[in-house]
């Protein structure tokens, strides 16, 4: 008789252990009880097949927490308990200001390169120009437009590091 179904200890670790299996989730037990609680709150002789419910149920919850991880979205587990920190995606003042002084350095070594290497690197770079297009704008060959970039490459990172 399905309403009069109740695990017993050995019925209770084949369920953990089905949806620990199926899950792959160290919350596993959690869901699994409040699958079974949701059984208990149900009418009696709602359900035809305990066993089958309680599982479907827990792996269902399982499934709700990991979409719910995977958004970011993460309920409290008690309504007195406050969300301490919430990440603003925005950058903080100091992550903007060193991002502006970054820039700036930046901008400041694009100034200290030769002509023909910060055209060859800002089209490449700032433009998304191929090498064979800034080698055709510039009036060089592709070789010396590598040699050029590679060049920016090489005194940019030095310049902006130090």
């Amino acid at each position: 008789m399905a309403e009069d179904w109740l695990p017993c200890q050995t019925e209770w670790l084949r369920l953990y252990r089905r949806v620990r299996a199926l899950t792959r989730r160290d919350d596993a037990e959690d869901h699994l009880q409040a699958a079974l609680l949701n059984y208990f709150e149900r009418p009696q002789g709602t359900v035809a097949s305990p066993e089958a419910y309680i599982t479907r149920s827990a792996l269902n919850l399982s499934l709700n927490a990991r979409k719910r991880e995977q958004n970011g979205c993460v309920a409290p587990a008690d309504r007195n308990e406050m969300l301490v920190e919430v990440r603003d995606p925005a950058p903080s003042q100091e992550e903007a200001y060193a991002a502006t002084q970054l820039m700036a350095r930046f901008q400041e070594g694009c100034a200290q390169l030769p002509e023909k290497t910060r055209q060859a690197f800002l089209l490449n770079r700032v433009e998304k120009m191929k090498y064979r297009d800034i080698a055709a704008t510039l009036d060089i060959s592709e070789s010396s437009v590598e040699k050029h970039i590679a060049k920016a490459l090489v005194f940019l990172s030095s310049w902006v590091n130090h």
